[in-house]
């Protein structure tokens, strides 16, 4: 480890006199920096000096929230969580905070919500149920801390390591397996469970296949059984997954079931991918191969797929206006305005302000159910507004059509066929195609940048 300049210390120095104490403020037990960060460390006896500062990389657990609900943790995550510490956006934000704490601190501190989502985060609105004089409290423990030559060297050590297991680790597998075959020229012991019937596939033909990838230490990285009940289509000796995995396929027959060792320098070698899959690391597939077609027989097997999709949702759509219909009708409902997308605007009570243009920012409470009654969400029930800027692709069409039609302080009901809504995509508790119901109430326009219809 490199030795601190003169300069760093100085700063250092100065940072720690910049700390004030806060026995008894809003955190009973914490300190308090003068830019408004609330911490605690839980390890006051731990005698490493390594400190975080930045450019330098952190390894931690941590997890973070509101004092009600937890947005994020990081014992969900099977990857380590690494990251660089930056330069301070703000201050008062994340990473000045970070920069509090030493090699292998437990701690908890707190920041401001609302500028950690804008400026760090960068996202254009606060998540919901997140309100702008919200904290947002970390729990961290920081298991190492690095510099860029420290980390680079580990990772060397580490890869040499795993190269050096690699031969190990194959055999044992497939001593394990009882695996009777032998590896091929390339190193891939290929296992045939199913004989195909039908052709190869070759270069420049189109492959629909069904697969699962593990790890040799039995932990599934992908199937393509998980993701859907279609198989995966691809070009044949084109880039997908990797040379072994091509390799493999090139020995089936359509129809035909295998399973395949591969070793890594014909997997993801030395680099690996990204954390999912480390250096050096060999992997074994189950493979399927369902259907081996041309390039014509491809462009054909995609324009029936649109055709029938197509269909599907038209008949979907056609359903959907009986439904709405009689959801009116039933509940006693009278249109005030419905627009050629579908979307049904019930105004309860008009407002006596303006009507909101494209690039207005709004306020609105709402809450939202389906069809059936059930809500899904609400800011009424949460006690917090919700804010967005009208045609900027903030929120479902529905909403940016569905508000320009209200007048600020106008109460009334917004009925969103799935097209304008979430369309094919499930959305937490939002079925795939289903229709949404608002029951609106437009508070404010926040900022008003005019009519650009």
């Amino acid at each position: 480890m490199k030795q601190l300049s003169f300069i760093t210390s100085i700063l250092l120095t100065v940072s720690v006199m910049l700390l004030t104490s806060c026995e008894s403020g809003k955190y009973s037990g914490f300190k308090q920096t003068h830019s408004g960060i609330y911490y605690k460390i839980h390890t006051p006896d731990n005698p490493d000096t390594v400190r975080v500062r930045e450019g330098m990389i952190v390894t931690v657990d941590m997890k973070y929230g509101t004092e009600d609900s937890v947005l994020f943790n990081s014992s969900s995550s099977p990857q380590e969580v690494r990251f660089p510490i930056q330069a301070s956006l703000y201050d008062g934000d994340m990473y000045e905070a970070f920069q509090l704490f030493v090699k292998g601190d437990s701690a908890t501190f707190v920041i401001k919500a609302a500028p950690f989502f804008q400026k760090t985060v960068n996202q254009p609105t606060l998540p919901a149920g997140i309100s702008e004089d919200d904290d947002l409290i970390f729990d961290v423990r920081f298991i190492d801390v690095q510099s860029q030559e420290d980390l680079e060297a580990t990772e060397m050590a580490r890869a040499q390591t795993l190269r050096d297991e690699e031969p190990l680790i194959i055999q044992a597998y497939v001593d394990e397996h009882n695996i009777s075959v032998e590896p091929n020229e390339s190193g891939i012991y290929y296992i045939e469970k199913k004989k195909g019937k039908g052709k190869n596939p070759k270069k420049d033909d189109w492959v629909s296949v069904h697969f699962t990838v593990w790890r040799l230490n039995g932990e599934k990285l992908f199937s393509t059984y998980d993701r859907t009940d279609e198989p995966m289509d691809f070009e044949f000796g084109g880039r997908f997954e990797n040379e072994g995995f091509q390799q493999a396929l090139g020995m089936m027959k359509e129809g035909g079931k295998a399973e395949a060792l591969i070793p890594s320098a014909l997997a993801f070698g030395a680099q690996g991918a990204g954390q999912v899959v480390p250096p050096y690391a060999p992997l074994f597939y189950e493979i399927d191969l369902v259907d081996v077609m041309t390039v014509d027989e491809w462009d054909r097997k995609q324009s029936d797929r649109k055709a029938l999709k197509l269909a599907d949702k038209l008949k979907k759509q056609a359903a959907e206006k009986e439904q709405i219909k009689k959801y009116i009708a039933d509940n006693k409902l009278i249109p005030t305005e419905e627009l050629p997308s579908g979307i049904v605007y019930v105004e309860e009570v008009k407002g006596a302000g303006i009507k909101p243009g494209i690039g207005s920012k709004v306020k609105v409470h709402y809450t939202g159910k389906l069809l059936d009654g059930s809500v899904f969400d609400s800011s009424v029930d949460r006690g917090q507004p919700f804010e967005f800027v009208i045609g900027r692709g903030m929120v479902i069409k529905g909403w940016d059509k569905g508000i320009a039609l209200m007048n600020v302080g106008s109460k009334g009901t917004l009925i969103i066929p799935f097209e304008q809504g979430y369309d094919s995509r499930e959305s937490g508790s939002i079925p795939a195609y289903s229709t949404l119901v608002f029951d609106v109430e437009l508070l404010e326009i926040v900022e008003q940048e005019g009519d650009e219809k």
